[in-house]
C-alpha cells in the first residue's frame, strides 16, 4: 500500500520554516487552496512577522503579519483583497493567526501545476482502446492517443 509523504513534511521542513515565521507548513503547501488558484499563480507567502511578546497578541502563532511576494502587476489586486485573504487564512487555521498583510513586489517563482491524474477506465474499455491503437506505429503518438482515449472514455461515464 502506498503511503502519503505529506505527514513527513512538517518534521523535516519545520525548523527551516520556523526561521521564516511559518508555524505551520500548510500555509505554503496549501496556498492555492487558501487564496485561490488565480492569486496563488502570481504570489507566494514569504514569511510571517509575529508581534513582540508585549504587543497586543501575546505568544507566537497569533496576530502575525504575513509578508507575500507578488508579481508587480498583481500587488494591487492582492492589496485590494487583503481583508478577504486574511479572513481565508484565519478561517483555514480556525483562529486569528494573521492580522495584517505586507506585499512585496518581486518576480515570483512559478511552480508547475501538478500533472493531471490519469483517467480511470474499465479493463474492458482499456483493452478495446489498446486493440484500436495496434495499427499506430509511432510509440509516442500511440501513448498520447491512449491517454486521450482514456480521458474521453472516463469523461463519458461522469
Amino acid at each position: 500500500m502506498l503511503e502519503r509523504l505529506d505527514r513527513y513534511f512538517d518534521p523535516v521542513a519545520g525548523k527551516a520554516l520556523e526561521r521564516f515565521g511559518f508555524a505551520y507548513a500548510e500555509m505554503i503547501a496549501n496556498w492555492s487552496a487558501i487564496v485561490g488558484d488565480e492569486l496563488a499563480a502570481v504570489s507566494t507567502p514569504e514569511r510571517v512577522r509575529w508581534p513582540r511578546s508585549g504587543e497586543a497578541h501575546e505568544g507566537r502563532g497569533r496576530g502575525g503579519t504575513l509578508i507575500i511576494a507578488a508579481e508587480a502587476g498583481s500587488a494591487i489586486e492582492l492589496q485590494h483583497d487583503s481583508e478577504r485573504i486574511i479572513e481565508r487564512i484565519n478561517g483555514y487555521y480556525g483562529y486569528e493567526a494573521i492580522t495584517g498583510l505586507k506585499i512585496r513586489q518581486t518576480r515570483v517563482k512559478r511552480h508547475p501545476p501538478p500533472p493531471p491524474r490519469p483517467a480511470k477506465v474499465s479493463p474492458d474499455e482499456a483493452e478495446r482502446l489498446h486493440r484500436h491503437l495496434q495499427t499506430v506505429a509511432d510509440e509516442p503518438l500511440k501513448a498520447a492517443l491512449e491517454r486521450l482515449g482514456s480521458g474521453v472514455l472516463a469523461g463519458h461515464r461522469s
